[in-house]
């Protein structure tokens, strides 16, 4: 089998991106190594001290299992790059690279990769890269089973745009989730600084119908944050699960959600993209208002009129025609949820954001006959109000919703599912050209 030289190697795409002294210097510090077949490269359980680059031949990646079982999760080639993910982590080796005929690997040694991290900003791009190929994965994630800061990492339970949550246990085995920053995202730097955001307004937060944040920390050349891991189900799942729910247990959810609203709004603290995705509903029937990743603070003024946030379908038609975020603004949402609770079916059910732009800018307000069915004359006038068109005609009335709280009784034969919503996958940036890209995961 021919070799790669170092030089004919570089002219592929592993390292595309890099500016030619960085290239340059990546070059004299690779080490060419040949192994026979058979012959580890990797050895699980060994903290990672190499990256290898595969120039020529192939190799299994194998795990062990607890019980001793062998499993193959991947076979590896030329260009292909293993031992990475030890040496951000500075963790042991979670699986066995193992040649399965002569081979030829391009060497990096731990000190220098961790210079090049530090000096080569497009190297960074360049492993951010390749990290989102490993995390987060349809078919395997390379992080379950990992320590991450004292967390042993258990299962993922959702993915989106900015970041994967996963279900993890602390040193004292308790549960915690664990919301890690998107590896692609990590260079951006408005994208750090909203993750960061996010960190610091639920680091403030003591509410008992709020999300409780833990902690966070700075591993794996990402961010994280740890916050309770909650039993239950979004409202998007129950409500797909069960469809419509009965008006007493709306106002029983209503009354809950506005507590944990009001205590935000009194913090000076918008929550921006209120939808049935980021309510969590315990097994002992808690509401629990998530995801602050599009909250900003109510005297904050946008740093870029190019850019909305939120998620179409719960957005007030202000948001459009140049209005920043506000109290009311959550109103209208909040109306939006109670309505799809109530109905089964989102209020604005365009399927496209353009659509949706035009729907509720034409909006006149709600109807409460067009539900198709009775609900009490208080739960109609709360709800009327939240999706009256114009901001100042939306009255909070938080104070008189919040004696409606009480638990809220959901069929104990509907199967809890894996909270993915956490992950953020429905929210979305809207630029003014009209286009739609995902955003919030």
């Amino acid at each position: 089998m021919t070799d790669f030289s170092t030089t004919d190697w570089m002219s592929q795409d592993t390292f595309d991106g890099l500016p030619p002294d960085a290239m340059s210097f990546l070059e004299t510090c690779l080490q060419e190594r040949h192994f026979q077949q058979g012959e580890h490269l990797i050895h699980q359980g060994d903290i990672g001290e190499e990256m290898f680059v595969i120039t020529s031949g192939h190799a299994l990646v194998m795990t062990e299992d607890a019980e001793g079982q062998r499993h193959v999760i991947a076979r590896t080639g030329p260009g292909d790059v293993l031992g990475e993910m030890a040496l951000l982590a500075r963790e042991p080796r979670t699986a066995d690279a193992i040649a399965q005929e002569p081979l030829v690997a391009q060497v990096l040694p731990a000190s220098t990769f961790h210079t090049l991290i530090e000096s080569y900003p497009e190297f960074s791009q360049f492993l951010t890269r390749l990290v989102a190929t490993r995390v987060g994965g349809s078919d395997r994630d390379v992080l379950v089973g990992r320590d991450m800061d004292g967390f042993r990492i258990i299962r993922r339970l959702g993915r989106g745009g900015m970041a994967v949550v996963y279900e993890a246990a602390g040193p004292d085995g308790q549960k915690v989730a664990l919301k890690m920053m998107s590896h692609r995202l990590v260079c951006d730097e408005r994208s750090r600084a909203a993750f960061q955001r996010e960190a610091n307004i639920i680091e403030t937060f003591d509410h008992p119908n709020i999300v409780n944040m833990l902690g966070r920390f700075a591993m794996f050349y990402t961010f994280f944050i740890i916050v309770e891991y909650i039993d239950g189900k979004s409202l998007y799942e129950l409500i797909r699960d069960s469809g419509p729910l009965p008006s007493a247990s709306v106002r029983k959810i209503l009354g809950q959600l506005v507590q944990g609203l009001g205590y935000a709004h009194d913090s000076e603290i918008i929550h921006s993209d209120i939808k049935p995705g980021n309510v969590m509903i315990t097994r002992d029937g808690q509401i629990k208002l998530m995801d602050f990743g599009l909250a900003k603070p109510t005297n904050a003024t946008s740093t870029d009129d190019r850019v909305l946030v939120g998620t179409p379908g719960y957005m007030a038609a202000e948001l459009f025609t140049a209005g920043e975020p506000s109290p009311a603004s959550d109103l209208f949402a909040m109306g939006c949820l109670a309505v799809e609770l109530l109905d089964g079916a989102r209020l604005f059910g365009q399927t496209t954001a353009s659509d949706f732009v035009v729907a509720v800018k034409c909006w006149e307000g709600w109807n409460p006959s067009s539900l198709g069915l009775q609900i009490d004359d208080e739960l109609a006038e709360v709800i009327t109000s939240w999706l009256a068109p114009a901001p100042a005609d939306r009255e909070t009335n938080f104070e008189r919703i919040a004696g409606w709280a009480d638990p809220v009784e959901w069929p104990e034969e509907i199967e809890i599912l894996d909270p993915g919503d956490l992950a953020d996958s429905e929210a979305t940036r809207i630029f003014d050209d009209g286009e739609d890209t995902a955003s919030e995961g």
